[in-house]
C-alpha cells in the first residue's frame, strides 16, 4: 500500500454501517488486533459513495475487451474524488454490498468507468453486508474461483426468519386472521374457530443450513414434526441435525408428501432455481400444505404457484421474495385470496450485527486465519 495505514473502503446501502463499525473499533474495552490499530489511526473505516454499475445482462453482453465510455447510455457513474479514487487502488479489504462488489470485481470492464479502471486491483477479501450472495452468479466468472475471497454476513439471520415463519405458522393454524373477522362481524365463534393439535403437524424444511436449522429447532421445541429437505445426508449430518430435525430426507417428493407446511430457505444456484415446479408439486395433493418463502424468489415461478393455489395443490402462500423485486403492481399474487405478500422483510438487517460479523471477520483476516462464512465458488453460496 502507499500509506502505513490501512484503509477500508465501506459501501453500502445499509445506513449507519460505517459508524457501526468505527463505534465498536473505539470502545474502551475492545483489545482486538482491529481495534488497537484502529485507535493508534493505523487503521481507518472509510466510507464511499455508491457507483452506478451496469445491469448484469449489460455487463455480461458486452465484450471484455472494450473498455465503457462514460459517455455511453448504459455508462456506469463513481463520484469519486482523487483521495477516495487512491483509497481504492489501495484496498486489499472491501466492506461492500454484493450488488455492488460483484460487478466491480466480476467485470470491471463494464462497471468501472474507463478512468477508473486502475481501481480495485489489490482486493483480496470482500466482506459482504447480507446473508446472500446471489449477485455473483450473475457473472459467468463466478463459476471459477477469483483471486480474492468473500464472506457473507453469516449468523445474523437465523432468528429472525425463524421467527417469522414461526408467526405466520401460528396465526395460520390457530386461525387468527379468521378470528379478525369474526370480530368485525361481532360473532363469537368459538366453535368455528377449533384448530388441530401441533404434534399432528409436520413442518418440511427445504434447506438445512444455519436458517433451516434454526427454524426446525424452534418447530420442534413447539411441539412439530419437522423433516428436512437436504441434497446429501452423511451420518454425521444425521447427529449434528438431531436437534432441528426428526427426519431429513434427500427425496424433495417425499418431504413435500408428508408435509403440512413448506418451508424454503434455499439459496439461489443452479441447482435450486426453479426447483419446485407444478409437477414436483403434485406430490403436495393429499395434504395440500401452506408454502413459506423466505429463501429466494426463483425457487419457483409465480405462475406455478397460482397453478398449484387453483388446482389445489397448495392451501395457501406466504410469500416474503419473489422472481422480481419489487413485486410488479400489476402481479396477480397481490390479490390473490390464498396468498400473503410481504415485501423482503423477514429478516431485517441491522448495522451493528453485521458491523459484529464484519469486525470479528477483519480480526480473523489479520491474524492470518480463514475467515467466517466464505463463500464457495464451486456450490454458489
Amino acid at each position: 500500500m502507499t500509506t502505513n495505514k490501512v484503509q477500508i473502503p465501506v459501501v453500502s446501502m445499509i445506513p449507519g454501517i460505517g459508524d457501526a463499525v468505527r463505534q465498536q473499533l473505539s470502545s474502551p474495552i475492545a483489545s482486538s488486533v482491529a481495534a488497537k490499530l484502529y485507535q493508534s489511526s493505523k487503521l481507518d473505516i472509510v466510507d464511499l459513495p455508491m457507483p452506478v454499475v451496469c445491469p448484469p445482462n449489460a455487463s455480461n453482453n458486452h465484450q471484455p475487451e472494450e473498455p465503457v465510455d462514460v459517455a455511453t447510455s448504459f455508462a456506469p457513474k463513481w463520484n469519486l474524488d482523487p483521495k477516495q479514487q487512491q483509497i481504492l487502488e489501495d484496498a486489499e479489504i472491501l466492506f461492500m454490498d454484493a450488488h455492488v462488489a460483484a460487478p466491480l470485481l466480476l467485470a470491471p470492464k463494464t462497471n468501472l468507468p474507463f478512468e477508473l479502471q486502475h481501481l480495485l486491483k489489490k482486493v483480496k477479501w470482500v466482506q459482504g453486508t447480507y446473508a446472500g450472495v446471489d449477485s455473483y452468479h450473475q457473472y459467468p466468472t463466478a463459476s471459477e474461483a477469483p483471486g480474492f475471497t468473500v464472506s457473507r454476513a453469516g449468523g445474523i439471520m437465523p432468528t429472525a426468519l425463524a421467527q417469522f415463519v414461526f408467526g405466520y405458522v401460528i396465526a395460520i393454524e390457530r386461525k387468527l386472521f379468521q378470528a379478525t373477522q369474526y370480530q368485525k362481524k361481532r360473532v363469537f365463534g368459538r366453535w368455528e374457530l377449533k384448530y388441530r393439535s401441533f404434534q399432528q403437524l409436520t413442518i418440511g424444511i427445504l434447506g438445512l443450513g444455519e436458517v433451516g436449522q434454526e427454524i426446525g429447532r424452534i418447530f420442534k421445541a413447539a411441539g412439530f414434526q419437522v423433516v428436512g429437505f437436504k441434497r446429501r445426508v452423511s451420518d454425521e449430518d444425521r447427529k449434528a441435525l438431531i436437534m432441528s430435525a426428526d427426519r431429513i430426507l434427500t427425496d424433495l417428493g417425499e418431504v413435500l408428501e408428508h408435509s403440512d407446511y413448506v418451508v424454503n430457505v434455499l439459496p439461489s444456484t443452479s441447482a435450486t432455481r426453479y426447483l419446485l415446479t407444478e409437477n414436483t408439486l403434485k406430490r403436495c395433493c393429499n395434504k395440500t400444505p401452506v408454502f413459506i418463502n423466505v429463501g429466494r424468489g426463483d425457487v419457483i415461478s409465480e405462475k406455478t404457484i397460482l397453478a398449484a393455489l387453483d388446482k389445489g395443490l397448495l392451501s395457501k402462500a406466504v410469500l416474503d421474495v419473489f422472481e422480481q423485486e419489487p413485486l410488479p403492481r400489476e402481479s396477480p399474487l397481490w390479490s390473490h385470496p390464498k396468498v400473503i405478500v410481504t415485501p423482503h422483510i423477514a429478516g431485517t438487517v441491522f448495522p451493528e450485527d453485521v458491523a459484529d460479523v464484519f469486525v470479528k471477520n477483519l480480526n480473523r483476516y489479520l491474524e492470518g486465519k480463514v475467515v467466517l462464512y466464505q463463500m464457495d465458488w464451486s456450490s454458489g453460496y
